[in-house]
């Protein structure tokens, strides 16, 4: 995680890289993002480029838009997300699954079935309303 040292001396936590790496996982838009909290797409580049400090009450607000839990928002995705294979996944396969290749592989394939069926159900609406307007009432 990239630190900041602060005035006093200490380290301060910038999480503004893992807010955008969240968001672009989750395929969520500055602009959704920003419209979901209120603010301008400039506040939410601010805050993903670590140059405005970020409120609690925000970073809460960060997490329910990107449907996280509030601490995944201190941790890189990467990490979470290679906890998550290690606790599901058998030791065998893990090492494929790390691989970033892996994961954008798997967000295009879910992006594809997601859009197939989309198709599905619209072309299942349309013969729902076709069959509507040619069998309705007759007189």
């Amino acid at each position: 995680m990239k630190q900041k040292q602060n005035v006093g001396g200490y380290e301060r936590l910038k999480i503004g890289s893992h807010i955008r790496k969240w968001r672009n996982i989750k395929e969520v838009k500055q602009k959704d993002l920003a419209s979901a909290l209120r603010i301008s797409e400039a506040a939410i580049s601010n805050i993903e480029n670590d140059q405005t400090d970020v409120s609690l009450s925000q970073l809460e607000d960060i997490s329910i838009a990107l449907e996280l839990e509030l601490n995944e928002l201190f941790i890189d995705p990467q990490e979470v997300m290679e906890k998550r294979i290690k606790n599901t996944i058998p030791e065998s396969q893990q090492k494929i699954m790390l691989e970033p290749e892996w994961f954008y592989t798997l967000i295009g394939n879910l992006q594809k079935k997601d859009e197939h069926i989309k198709e599905v159900i619209d072309r299942f609406l349309l013969n729902l309303d076709h069959h509507k307007t040619t069998s309705g009432p007759k007189h």
